[in-house]
């Protein structure tokens, strides 16, 4: 054995002394005679050496040379502010049990290294959410036939609404991350103009796993994204803040980002067959105002879908005031190009365009016609300029807004409403289509509670073609909070 080990057995062998010794040995277990007590006496006395909270080294338990170099450590870190006589005595037990505190610095390194990453996944694993109550008026835009004023008895007057979401994000790996999100959502129609068991009293609710996204960050600003992704596209006329069942592929440069990506868009929309679908979205940053975009969206159904909400007529001329539906092909082919601009502190500007160029038909339930829309009804616009400036986390901050719209009856999916507007866009996919203004206001009742206000004035598309003069007026509150 060496001398060094010996000598540490030594000091760390536990003995029991006389009582004059115990009273002049502030360590009592600590043996008289040893090399070290000279100098561990002089620091214990001086105030720089300690032992353990009941002052020794533990009793008659067997102190090792690791638990020694920890004593050590703690002389050490008073090194600077010592007397000469102590910076003798720390600096020959600190030679004594030189790889005992290097051993100990690098296992305090590894422990702090697990520490922190401990720390980073804590802190990458994150909740949130968000809750809605909304009150709607004439949600569905009802009709009114031309110059009698008599209204379409199809659709819902009062509506109220509730609506929750949970997310939750993480980091499992480097540069992976995981972003889920459960939404529960609450339909009741208060009143309706339609005593149709389907309509009146109902109250409808969901709940979906709205978003379960797994995106590995890849080098050169890639990103790819698998799973139920939420989509944003453009300026938000085709799809917004909703899911879709596939891959995404982004390409971040200095200023533009190219989104490519296929899957299934049937979980948004709701409808009764999958709807496989493929898209482009191109953003580009000309300015630090200014971002342009274009966007490409192409989907069709697995068979024709039944699409209740739309008013039938035949060829655009004969109206059915009853209950039918349509059977459409949902088919979607569009392109849309859009501006975002900031043009003052207070001042900012949306606009986008839309062509749907998808071959669609419709069939009337009433005469079993097939009836290919106008190349007209497939064009729309959008655009919406706001004053003010609302900041969500702060109180007592708002906007307004004031938005026009004309979009044809296929320009947009007004069934399924998985665009970005606060209306449906028409009275169903293929239908009257909608032209029209609104007005809004929002104001930040407290930090991450909005409430917002809005009107809407709106007619058909093309009024010769559809039989009826205009929709009435639509409205909504909503109360909007964060957590």
């Amino acid at each position: 054995m060496k001398k060094s080990a010996l000598m540490a057995a030594v000091l760390a062998a536990t003995t029991m002394s006389t009582t004059a010794f115990a009273a002049q040995n502030p360590f009592n277990d600590l043996p008289e005679g040893h090399w070290a007590y000279d100098a561990v006496t002089m620091l214990a006395e001086d105030g720089v050496l300690e032992g353990y909270s009941d002052g020794t080294f533990r009793g008659t338990k067997t102190m090792n040379r690791y638990e020694m170099a920890q004593i050590v450590a703690k002389a050490m870190e008073k090194y600077d502010n010592v007397q000469p006589k102590d910076k003798g005595a720390i600096n020959k037990l600190k030679k004594e049990f030189a790889n005992e505190l290097k051993d100990m610095d690098v296992r305090l390194k590894n422990v702090e290294n697990d520490v922190q990453e401990i720390k980073k996944g804590m802190s990458s694993f994150k909740w949130w959410g968000d809750a809605r109550v909304r009150h709607f008026q004439n949600k569905k835009s009802i009709g009114v036939k031309g110059s009698s004023e008599s209204a379409h008895k199809l659709g819902t007057k009062h509506q109220n609404e509730m609506r929750i979401r949970l997310g939750l994000y993480g980091e499992p790996a480097k540069n992976l991350s995981v972003t889920g999100q459960l939404k529960a959502e609450n339909e009741n129609i208060a009143r309706s103009d339609y005593n149709h068991e389907h309509y009146a009293g109902k109250n409808e609710e969901k709940m979906s796993f709205n978003r379960l996204q797994l995106d590995w960050h890849a080098k050169n600003g890639f990103t790819v994204s698998a799973g139920r992704n939420e989509l944003n596209l453009g300026q938000g006329l085709i799809y917004w803040e909703n899911p879709i069942d596939g891959f995404l592929v982004r390409k971040d440069f200095k200023k533009a980002s190219l989104l490519l990506g296929a899957g299934d868009a049937s979980c948004a929309t709701w409808a009764d067959k999958a709807e496989y679908a493929t898209l482009a979205d191109l953003s580009v940053k000309v300015s630090p105002a200014v971002k342009l975009t274009a966007t490409y969206y192409n989907s069709h159904s697995d068979a024709n879908s039944n699409v209740a909400v739309v008013e039938t007529w035949d060829n655009g001329r004969t109206w059915y005031n009853n209950w039918h539906n349509n059977t459409i092909s949902r088919n979607f082919q569009q392109f849309a190009y859009g501006i975002d601009a900031q043009l003052s502190n207070k001042w900012n500007l949306v606009a986008e365009g839309i062509h749907n160029g998808a071959k669609v038909t419709r069939t009337s339930t009433a005469t079993g016609t097939p009836d290919t829309k106008a190349s007209n009804d497939r064009n729309g616009f959008w655009t919406r300029l706001t004053y003010g400036k609302l900041v969500w986390n702060k109180a007592n901050t708002w906007n307004i807004y004031g938005e026009y719209f004309a979009l044809g009856g296929l320009a947009v999916d007004s069934s399924c409403w998985a665009h970005h507007l606060n209306i449906a866009g028409g009275n169903g996919y293929g239908g009257a289509g909608v032209r029209g203004y609104g007005l809004a206001v929002n104001y930040m009742l407290a930090a991450n509670t909005n409430l917002e206000l809005s009107y809407y004035k709106l007619k058909p598309y093309d009024k010769a073609a559809t039989g009826f003069s205009k929709y009435d007026d639509t409205a909504f509150a909503a109360l909007t909070y964060s957590f």
